[in-house]
């Protein structure tokens, strides 16, 4: 009896000593759950581009880090993106910097009408900047990755063929093109994209500044007649993909390393990807018998022209700062020109 006694102490000290070991194990093995949010609708190609990156990350993880997509703004509105992912609200978001002014200063003349010509353009100046300068205006989060629309130019229900004709057209805006469009003579209506179709379907604005995949991926080519091709003020609109900070900390080293490549990949998807639905957008608008005016080098220089106290205004404010906004200036332009065909 006693021999056997000590056989079952022994034995359950062994399973308790196993057990603390085991336990851990089985702890870090132990799936993370995360929920991405999106605000655009889940038929649009930049909400299946963002469900692709949730689907790649558990493939590549061995299901280790498991993401949901939420799109069409489910979870949250377009503006409380950044800040949800901050708070933990949700743990990943796709979050647009002009629907938060003055939360990025730095990162702010990114979307000024630098005359960008492609998405792919915009979407790679963006990840260099962040690469270069480090903005410490993204310290909240961990960055994923950045990304930016194709060429926004001027669409409207009326023909637009030279800078005389904006004047007194309510134009829906965002961010800092509202300053844009004031000074082009325009009235800006600011206000996300997903309230655009109604706003200019009731009159409430005459058109609006956007990408050509809008026509589309927004159904805006129905309610607009014509499109001007003002690239040479082309603006963009810059998107970063965020995750919460101690969500970021829960993952594991290894899986870490492994969503990083996932998302210096993306970068490449996510360019391509905004040059293809504007393509589509385009042809949408076309077929459906709007007009595209295509405005000469003169008028393209003199719509240009017109925007150049916005970047009088940024780099002073920079300045009081002691943030390197006239080097980030220079260096999104001679970027711009190196890409240029």
């Amino acid at each position: 009896m006693k021999r056997s006694s000590v056989v079952c102490f022994i034995m359950l000290i062994l399973f308790s000593v196993t057990g603390m070991f085991i336990s851990p194990v089985l702890a870090q093995e132990k799936a993370i759950s995360l929920r991405f949010s999106t605000f655009f609708p889940p038929s649009h190609e930049l909400a299946k581009i963002t469900d692709q990156w949730c689907k790649e990350v558990e493939k590549r993880t061995n299901g280790k880090v498991k993401v949901r997509q939420f799109a069409g703004g489910t979870l949250n509105s377009a503006p409380q993106m950044y800040d949800s992912v901050v708070q933990g609200v949700v743990d990943l978001g796709n979050h647009v910097l002009g629907y938060t002014m003055g939360k990025f200063p730095l990162s702010e003349v990114l979307d000024y009408p630098l005359g960008y010509p492609s998405g792919s353009v915009a979407t790679h100046l963006v990840n260099e900047y962040y690469k270069k300068f480090k903005p410490k205006e993204f310290d909240e989060v961990k960055v994923m990755y950045f990304h930016a629309q194709g060429p926004g130019i001027l669409h409207s229900k009326k023909p637009v063929n030279k800078l005389e004709d904006i004047k007194g057209l309510k134009m829906r805006t965002f961010g800092s093109n509202a300053e844009f469009m004031t000074l082009l003579g325009g009235a800006p209506v600011a206000m996300p994209m997903g309230d655009a179709y109604d706003a200019i379907s009731r009159g409430v604005a005459d058109g609006m500044l956007g990408a050509y995949e809008a026509l589309q991926g927004w159904k805006l080519g129905e309610v607009i007649k014509s499109t001007t091709e003002n690239y040479g003020s082309a603006y963009t609109a810059t998107f970063v993909v965020a995750m919460n900070k101690g969500k970021w900390n829960s993952i594991p080293p290894e899986q870490q390393k492994i969503i990083e490549q996932i998302n210096q990949e993306w970068i490449e998807k996510q360019g391509k990807t905004w040059d293809a639905i504007d393509e589509a957008g385009k042809a949408y608008s076309v077929k459906r018998g709007n007009k595209v005016i295509k405005l000469s080098a003169e008028e393209q220089a003199r719509w240009a022209a017109k925007a150049q106290p916005l970047y009088d205004k940024y780099v002073k404010k920079m300045k009081e700062k002691n943030l390197p906004g006239d080097e980030v200036l220079k260096f999104a332009r001679a970027y711009i020109k190196s890409q240029a065909k």
